[in-house]
Order: C-alpha cells, then sequence, then structure tokens
C-alpha cells in the first residue's frame, strides 16, 4: 500500500472493465452538528471497531522524526500495520529500510547505564496500550516476487516461515500481504495468481496457528486487496476471505492525476461523472452483496493524503498532470500539507459523492482529498453497514507538529462519542 500514484494499476483495470455548493475553507462547528443526521445513535457505536493504521518505517525520520514510538497516538487506534517488510526471489524477506527497523522494533539503550529499556520499541508501547502490531508484507514498490513465490511450494514455506521468525524477533501480532496485485501482469502477475493466491495465504494461516500452538497466542492474517471489480476478480475471493482473518479493503485512489479529467481521490458514493463503479460504497457491495464476505470482516480504507491537479480549475475537468508547486510528491499532498496551504484555496463540497474538494484562488490547481466532514460520514458507513472498521494511509499524513491528528480525532468522535 503505497500513496504514490497508481498510474498503471488504474489504466489497467480501466481498459479491462471496458476491454456545488461553496462553502468556507475551515469547517466550523455548524459542520458537525449537521453530520448528526448521518450518525447512529450512541448505542449503535462499539469500541470494538477497527481503527488500522499504517506506519511507513521508511520514513521514520520525517519532519525530525516527529512521529515516532513515544509519539503514536496510540489511544485512537487499534492497529498498527508496520510498512514494509520485502519479499525475496527465494521467498525470505527484507526489511524495507533496516535503519528503521533497528531503530523502531527494538528496545532502546539507556545512554546512561547502558542497558536495554525494555518495553521501549513502537512494539513493546503498543502492546503496553493495548494495540496489536501486525507486519505488513510488499507495498506497491515491492510486491513483483509476490507471484513467483506463491507459485512454488519450497519459496511459500520458506516466507511462511520468514514470517513467523518475524513474529518470534519482535513479537508482532500478526500479518498483513500487500500483494499489488494478483493478475497484475506489470508486477508479474499471470492467471495462475488466482488460485496461487489462496494458496500462498493458507500456508501463512497453516505456519501461524503452528507457531501459535507453541506460543498459546492467536496470529492474526489480514491483505490489503484491490477495490475494483476486474482486480478482484482475480482473486478466489471467498476461499481468501475464509482464510484471513479481515480484510483490507483500499478504497482510495479510485481517480488520479494518471485520469485525463480531475476527479475524487476516494468518493464514498460515485461522482457525478467517471467511472460510477469507483467508490467506497460499491467496494463494499463488492465484496459483501456479490461475493459474501461478512461485513465484520471488511476495513475500508481512508486516505489521509489527495491528489493534486495542475492547469485544473475545477472538478471533472482537464488538467496538465501531478501538480508540483504546492506537493513534495507530484500530485499528492498530505493533510497536513493542505491544512497549511488552506488560505490558497476555497473549499467546496461534492453532496452526490460526499467528500470536498479544494480550487486554488488562481483557478488554475484542484486539489481532491478528505477532510474531517468526508471522514466522518465514512466511519459513519462503517458503523451502517456493519463493517468491522477503518484502515488508513497512513497515520503520519494527519500528525501536526503540535501532535493534533485531526482526522483520527473525527474517527474517534463518531466510534467513540463518548470517550
Amino acid at each position: 500500500m503505497k500513496k504514490s500514484l497508481l498510474k498503471h494499476l488504474t489504466a489497467f483495470c480501466t481498459k479491462s472493465t471496458a476491454i456545488s455548493k461553496t462553502i468556507p475553507t475551515f469547517v466550523s462547528i455548524s459542520v458537525w452538528v449537521s453530520l448528526s443526521a448521518f450518525v447512529l445513535p450512541s448505542s449503535a457505536f462499539s469500541a470494538e471497531k477497527d481503527v488500522i493504521s499504517y506506519y511507513p518505517s521508511w520514513d521514520f525520520m520525517g519532519r525530525n522524526g516527529l512521529v515516532n514510538p513515544k509519539t503514536i497516538p496510540y489511544d485512537k487506534i487499534t492497529i498498527i500495520n508496520y510498512a514494509f517488510a520485502c519479499p525475496q526471489k527465494d521467498g525470505s524477506l527484507a526489511p524495507k529500510k533496516s535503519a528503521a527497523d533497528a531503530r523502531l522494533l527494538s528496545d532502546s539503550v539507556d545512554p546512561a547505564t547502558g542497558k536495554t529499556v525494555p518495553g521501549s520499541s513502537l512494539i513493546g508501547m503498543a502492546h503496553a496500550r493495548g494495540v496489536k502490531v501486525m507486519l505488513s508484507i510488499g507495498g506497491w514498490e515491492d510486491t513483483s516476487e509476490f507471484p513467483q513465490i506463491a507459485a512454488d511450494p519450497q519459496k511459500r514455506a520458506r516466507f511462511a516461515g520468514a514470517c513467523a521468525d518475524r513474529i518470534r524477533e519482535y513479537g508482532f501480532d500478526g500479518i498483513d500481504i500487500d500483494w499489488e496485485y494478483p493478475g497484475y501482469v506489470p508486477h508479474n502477475g499471470s492467471p495462475a495468481d488466482r488460485q496461487n493466491f489462496t494458496i500462498f495465504l493458507q500456508a501463512i494461516r497453516d505456519t501461524l496457528d503452528a507457531l501459535g500452538a507453541k506460543t498459546g497466542k492467536r496470529y492474526d492474517l489480514s491483505a490489503a486487496l484491490a477495490s475494483t471489480a476486474f482486480a478482484v476478480s482475480n482473486m478466489e475471493v471467498e476461499k481468501v476471505a475464509a482464510v484471513l482473518d479481515f480484510l483490507n479493503i483500499m478504497t482510495y485512489d479510485f481517480f488520479g492525476v494518471w485520469d485525463p479529467l480531475s476527479n475524487h481521490n476516494s468518493p464514498l458514493y460515485a461522482p457525478a461523472e467517471g467511472d460510477s463503479t469507483l467508490s467506497v460504497d460499491h467496494a463494499f457491495r463488492l465484496y459483501h452483496d456479490k461475493y459474501g464476505v461478512p461485513a465484520d470482516k471488511i476495513n475500508l480504507g481512508v486516505p489521509f493524503y489527495g491528489h493534486a491537479f495542475a492547469g485544473c480549475a475545477g472538478l471533472h475537468r482537464k488538467h496538465s498532470g501531478g501538480d508540483t508547486t504546492v506537493c513534495f510528491e507530484p500530485g499528492n499532498i498530505t493533510y497536513v500539507e493542505i491544512m497549511k496551504r488552506m488560505n490558497l484555496f476555497q473549499r467546496h463540497w461534492d453532496d452526490r459523492a460526499k467528500v470536498p474538494y479544494l480550487i486554488h484562488h488562481s483557478g488554475d490547481l484542484f486539489v481532491s482529498y478528505d477532510d474531517e466532514e468526508s471522514v466522518a460520514l465514512k466511519t459513519s458507513y462503517v458503523i451502517s453497514r456493519g463493517a468491522r472498521g477503518l484502515i488508513i494511509w497512513e497515520m503520519t499524513d494527519d500528525y501536526f507538529e503540535d501532535g493534533r491528528t485531526p482526522l483520527l480525532d473525527a474517527i474517534r468522535r463518531v466510534f467513540r462519542p463518548n470517550r
């Protein structure tokens, strides 16, 4: 799961499936009052709803190490997916960033005494606060070895064993597989992935169960999964759902700067223009209604970032590609970056898709993003549908220098209104 542009995948899926009102810049208190129409009574809320946030290990020193094991808002999440470990050709695993693993996954050393400080690792601190930590493996940039590993019994066994080794070494609570995506040719995919993905997951499940029999603990197994109908057809969804403890559906990057017209990154409902199957609601119904996946196994994705379209004056309009004037990465902008630049934009609301968007005062920059209002509505949607919870890409994008986490707070206000 990577927030960078999924240009090639989107084009692939698009070809395969075929072959307003203006409101003030900042969300006022009245917006939250208006949300009450969408929120269920407090008796329907559950403190057991999952809030799963990815932690990008390669960015552990971002903004001078602002988001670290001591500052992570553990009280606002239930699971941290530590991203990523990388599958190797022989089925073994390598860290995405070895320096991060050494710093974050091991207990620190007291410089005064030279002794290890027990419980000072990310996992130790999370466990002390009742939060699980799972090892996420793969991601957009490191997924191409999955097909050949899944096809080879010896490599499958080595991979599953490596997962167990990481759990024993660091104390992870489970494994999250981020194979993007079975059957996707540019990532070495083929039709054989459809069955092999199931076999691959079962091998991991069996190994985790064997480990659990020795330790007396149940280890979770999840997977980050596609949200488009064509990509989903490359999996044996019913069998996959039976093997996994829960399914993390990546309901973002539906539209982006790779498309000819500007559109929403993560619309809750189908936008007025563009592929009507690309929305959070459609993705949920695809898994639940078409394939029969139990709602309480489904986590829906919320992006803490947006897409910025250069040379674009509005929604559903032509553009000149990913912006580089307000983005550190072309076309991608975090929620923190957006909020720091809100004086440059006018906020608008798409009442059909239930998401906001921004138009630069110059009229030549369009930003699709999620804010507190849209995140609250998606959280309420999870409750109304009986889904398990939410996944977030990713926690540092919502973390301000003063410790504020507005989007996480919006989720908590809906899931746990009395806390």
